[in-house]
């Protein structure tokens, strides 16, 4: 629990004594109000943190563009995980006209229309102001946030990222999915999505809360995960029968016409033991494969393409 949360409660406090229905067979939903402060300093040391969403023009990450950015800054001690202070005051929340119209798709999620967009530009000098200040930078589903936001706003290249979605694994921690409204609900709270700034603060109250399974707070393994280096392994030219082997391997495929695409690749902690696999299961001979290491300083960006 955090020192102070208005969206958490006690089903107790709501469902009368005299109901014949007992509070085990309740799930009551509060709409998300974020506090100022989630708990007050321990004397531990404090960073600051910063949550991040954008909404586009689609889903596309090689043909879409960013038309809403927002930033929801906080601090936190990093001996406990636990979020102090919430810098509501110094949100960040704009719009913005994109090179290409809005899909009506994109529209009818965000409330976002074409004419909302016109004219709009986002202040490049307030985004580097409040990413300067910032120790970490936090999406959930960074895959897609940090490659939009970097085409745009290079400061974002300079800071390491971490992501609530990709670094949890959240079947394992008892919930069926891992999109942001859906955990949102089960830890008892309810939003409006698909607008940035809404969903950085529903991103925020995400990271206050203890894993119901590890017993851990979501911050603290959102943070480990930035620490570890991981390894991108490049299948190149693996013969096209074994496309089975490497999708049950949970290898992606990258595109032709992509920097270095046309690809079956993966991201890993242990590049020797995974190299091995390839050369004995997929190529069944000795190979030289590309392997990069990536850090929290380029994971989910495009950059780690750049070789």
């Amino acid at each position: 629990m955090n020192d102070f949360a208005n969206f958490e409660f006690d089903v107790d406090a709501i469902v009368q004594p005299r109901s014949t229905v007992p509070p085990e067979n309740w799930r009551i939903l509060r709409r998300l109000h974020i506090p100022e402060r989630f708990n007050n300093p321990r004397g531990g040391t404090i960073k600051r943190g910063l949550v991040l969403d954008v909404e586009s023009t689609g889903l596309s990450l090689e043909n879409d563009d960013v038309i809403q950015l927002a930033m929801l800054a906080f601090d936190y001690e990093v001996e406990s995980g636990r979020i102090t202070d919430v810098h509501k005051d110094q949100a960040f929340d704009a719009l913005r006209e994109p090179a290409i119209p809005i899909s009506e798709e994109a529209s009818i999620i965000t409330g976002i229309t074409n004419d909302m967009v016109a004219g709009q530009k986002i202040d490049a000098s307030k985004v580097d102001h409040i990413v300067e200040q910032s120790d970490l930078i936090i999406a959930h589903n960074a895959r897609f946030d940090r490659a939009m936001v970097e085409r745009h706003w290079d400061c974002f290249s300079k800071k390491p990222w971490t992501c609530t979605y990709d670094s949890i694994d959240w079947l394992h921690e008892g919930f069926a999915a891992g999109k942001l409204d859906y955990i949102g609900m089960q830890f008892g709270w309810f939003y409006e999505g698909h607008r940035a700034l809404i969903d950085c603060e529903a991103c925020l109250a995400l990271l206050a809360q203890t894993l119901p399974s590890s017993n851990r707070r979501v911050l603290d393994v959102a943070r480990q995960a930035a620490q570890e280096s991981k390894y991108l392994v490049c299948a190149v030219g693996a013969p096209f029968d074994e496309k089975n082997t490497l999708k049950e391997r949970g290898y992606r495929w990258r595109p032709d016409g992509l920097p270095n695409g046309k690809v079956w690749w993966t991201m890993c902690s242990n590049p020797d033991a995974e190299v091995a696999w390839l050369k004995s299961d997929v190529y069944r001979f000795d190979k030289e494969i590309p392997v990069q290491e990536v850090t929290a300083l380029t994971q989910f960006s495009d950059r780690i393409w750049d070789f």
